[in-house]
This record gives structure tokens, sequence and C-alpha cells, in this order.
């Protein structure tokens, strides 16, 4: 929170740091047949809401389906309008990943378009917890959160100023490790966060949007750079392209 307030007002991130705050995840290419990350080209619009930290996929029912993501769209049904700063992207595929076009509000509030529901895709609580293993409900994609280090616990000061009590918070020094497999050929790709003093906190499922019929997951604020959120593209094989260790 800290560190999004010094941005809203124009000072550097990492103006913001604070101990024990986590840095988000840190990517490094690894073996020759691992899932690639591309990054993720963004139409931006200048005072409008970014894809992050929380974003709504949609698609319009077609096959092949068209996504669109959205930042602050409200809810008609519950009566709860548009963010004054909404914004809507269209996903485009291409050859190494992906890109978000800026399109009008109006083209995701089409009769045809709908809020895809996360458990359509993934398990409700996947991805939502500090360490994690689930299967998208295709059987395609694995997304595995393991912590390798020490937990401790510390006594904190309780509610919004730390002036309500005291409780007990686990705080995690280490390295977090997020995986994430194309089941069919085995191929994997993995992130890693180091953590001093940590707490735990849930985490990359609003951040994680799995696109099946483009074959590729987006990854909107997962991977961080001085507290700034990224946005990255992983595009997965072909079912049919199974590799070596995946026919072993």
């Amino acid at each position: 929170m800290l560190r999004l307030l010094f941005l809203a007002v124009g000072l550097p991130a990492a103006f913001g740091h604070a101990a024990g705050l986590p840095e988000g995840f840190r990517w490094a290419p690894g073996p020759a047949n691992a899932l690639a990350l591309s990054a993720l080209e963004i139409e931006q619009q200048p005072g409008r809401l970014q894809p992050w930290p929380s974003a709504s996929l949609l698609h319009n029912g077609a096959q092949p389906p068209t996504y669109w993501i959205t930042a602050g769209m409200g809810i008609a049904r519950l009566g709860i309008d548009d963010h004054p700063l909404a914004a809507a992207w269209r996903v485009e595929a291409t050859a190494s990943g992906a890109r978000l076009v800026h399109v009008p509000m109006a083209d995701v509030k089409a009769p045809e378009v709908r809020v895809v529901q996360h458990s359509e895709l993934l398990p409700m609580t996947c991805a939502s917890g500090f360490t994690d293993d689930c299967t998208s409900i295709d059987g395609v994609l694995r997304i595995h959160t393991s912590f390798e280090g020490k937990k401790r616990t510390r006594t904190v000061g309780g509610g919004f100023y730390g002036t309500e009590g005291t409780i007990q918070q686990d705080v995690y020094t280490g390295t977090r490790t997020l995986t994430i497999t194309h089941q069919p050929t085995g191929r994997s790709l993995q992130l890693t966060e180091r953590l001093n003093d940590t707490p735990a906190y849930t985490a990359q499922q609003t951040a994680i949007r799995y696109l099946p019929s483009l074959r590729r997951v987006l990854l909107l604020g997962v991977v961080k750079d001085r507290g700034m959120p990224l946005a990255h593209c992983v595009v997965l094989p072909e079912a049919a392209a199974t590799s070596t260790a995946a026919q072993r």
C-alpha cells in the first residue's frame, strides 16, 4: 500500500521501501525446453487504471472466443458503476506472446460479452495461498507455489495503525517459488521470490489469467521491478507437441 501511495504522487517506488515488504517474483531463463516468459505489450492510456493488482477477464462465448481484460469495471446488476478511471483492453495473441489493445468500455458491455469466473478455468482457491498446488479445470495447466526457509512468529500491533492490541504474525525468511507447468508436455516456468521476515500473504490468484483458447497465460503484476508491477505472457505449446520427457 505504501508503494502504491508513493507511485500515485509520482515518487519512485524505491522511495517507499520498507523492510519486510514482499518485492515480488523474479524470473531467470531456464533450460532450453522451459516455457518462455515474454513482456506483455499494453497500450497505455494516460490517467487510466492499469491492469493490476486485480483485473477482470471477459469473453464473448464465440469459438474461438475474443478475450478482454478490464480494470475498474462496475457490476451493473448490483448497481455498482464503473470506476471513473476504468479501462478495457482486447487481448491479441502475437508470435512471441500477447498484447493488450485499448478499447472503449462500451465494447465489453455488449450483450454477448460476460465475465469469466475464476472457477471456470481454475479451482476457486487456486494460487490464493502462500503455498499452493492446483490444476486447471481442463487439466492442462498446473500452478504450484512452494517455500524453502524458516518461519517464525512475532507479536505486532493489531488494527490499521497498530494500536488496537497485539496479534501473532507469521513471517518467513527464505525463497518462495512459483512454478507454472504445461501438463501435456511437462514444460514449465519458474519464478522465485526472496523473503526476509516477510509476513505471509495471499498471492497471485488475481494476477494470473489463463486463456485456454489462445494457449496463453497472462501474469499481471506477478513479476516486479523495484516494487513496480510488470506484465508478462506465457505461450503454452500445442497439445500434440509432446516433449521427449513426457513421451518417456
